[in-house]
């Protein structure tokens, strides 16, 4: 079927009608069809969630999924999942057959295009030199194509085999929200290689950090430090304090050990409004007993909720992988909370085994102390 011969009508209609996936290997076809393609989708994006690029280090080719809410789930699996189905395009090194190719010029920047009956999707080549320039040509088509409502995210996880050592290309994209992994040692357990690589690239919304050997501190002014979610694992090792200069809104911490002085000082420091202004939520995970922890919640001044009252549950949406299917937090009950003398903001607090809980409400005291039930 050729679209074009079709009365603007008629291929408006077909392309209403036209599965999601198919729209952007139809956009490249023509600036017009892409215009066309671009009205369309002003109205029918709603549910689009995010295009998401999952880029591997190791070879350089980057998957890029449609995650589309409409699609029925599929059973025993996530909505959130990713699948071969919710694939619209794979970018990868130009190899030397370029036979089967089609150049398009995307954004004034000439792209090698492949098409086969092999996939649903294209899959689009680059050369090392002008890397960067490609994925922003294509991830400007998209923008234009869907919008800048949806969420654009950036994934570059942690390389399987931590004994070889990539690092990770993160290129200046628009309106992308970037998920890094990182194995701390190496190149990256001297400080000024880390503090380099953070300052050179955008912002990280997202940093998962595997810290394999000891490090010195970083510098309180460090990019790291702006991270809105921040996920670190230290087994065995007691590294640099990863968090006191945190300004984001999440953080996971899993380690062997962590000192009382240190958790006592995170939760004074919000007290205070000294620090962590951002903060919504708190998950520290340590090999200690449940006795260990307990104490502190006298420590820090927590308040009690009489046990007969039923306390709300604090929930909030994550970036970060806390074993749950919808992308939240996991939920706090907790009868103990404390207040931070600023603003009088709440944040619930507890200890569920080995896991320090901190919950921050956007309510004051009597707001909050207004929901119990």
């Amino acid at each position: 079927m050729i679209l074009s011969k079709y009365p603007f009508v008629v291929q408006k209609e077909i392309i209403d009608n036209m599965n999601h996936l198919d729209l952007p290997l139809l956009s490249f076809v023509s600036k017009n069809m892409k215009k066309l393609i671009m009205s369309s989708q002003k109205k029918r994006s709603k549910s689009i969630r995010s295009i998401e690029y999952q880029y591997n280090r190791a070879d350089g080719t980057c998957v890029v999924y449609l995650i589309d809410e409409s699609k029925p789930i599929v059973k025993y699996h996530r909505r959130s999942s990713r699948t071969e189905d919710d694939v619209i395009m794979k970018i990868v090194k130009l190899d030397e057959d370029k036979n089967d190719t089609v150049q398009f010029n995307v954004l004034g920047n000439m792209i090698d295009l492949r098409f086969s009956d092999d996939y649903k999707y294209p899959i689009a080549f680059y050369l090392e030199w002008d890397k960067e320039s490609i994925f922003q040509s294509i991830h400007n088509h998209f923008l234009d194509v869907f919008g800048d409502t949806i969420e654009y995210n950036w994934e570059d996880p942690f390389w399987k085999n931590p004994k070889e050592f990539f690092i990770p290309f993160i290129p200046k994209l628009k309106n992308v929200s970037f998920c890094i992994g990182l194995y701390l040692d190496g190149h990256f357990s001297d400080v000024r290689n880390f503090e380099n690589f953070f300052s050179s690239s955008p912002v990280a919304k997202t940093i998962n950090l595997h810290i394999k050997t000891r490090m010195e501190p970083l510098s309180p002014e460090s990019k790291f430090y702006q991270a809105e979610y921040v996920y670190i694992t230290t087994p065995g090792i007691d590294g640099p304090d990863f968090v006191r200069h945190f300004r984001g809104r999440q953080i996971g911490l899993y380690c062997d050990r962590y000192r009382k002085s240190e958790l006592i000082d995170i939760v004074k420091r919000w007290k205070s409004g000294e620090a962590f202004q951002n903060l919504e939520y708190v998950q520290i995970r340590t090999h200690h007993s449940t006795e260990f922890l307990l104490p502190v919640l006298n420590d820090i001044g927590a308040k009690s909720i009489n046990a007969f009252r039923q306390t709300p549950t604090h929930t909030v949406r994550t970036l970060l992988s806390w074993g749950n299917k919808n992308r939240h937090t996991y939920p706090l009950i907790s009868h103990r909370y404390i207040v931070r003398v600023t603003d009088n903001r709440v944040a619930s607090v507890d200890v569920m085994g080995a896991t320090f809980l901190i919950g921050v409400w956007d309510k004051t005291e009597e707001e909050f102390l207004n929901m119990l039930e």
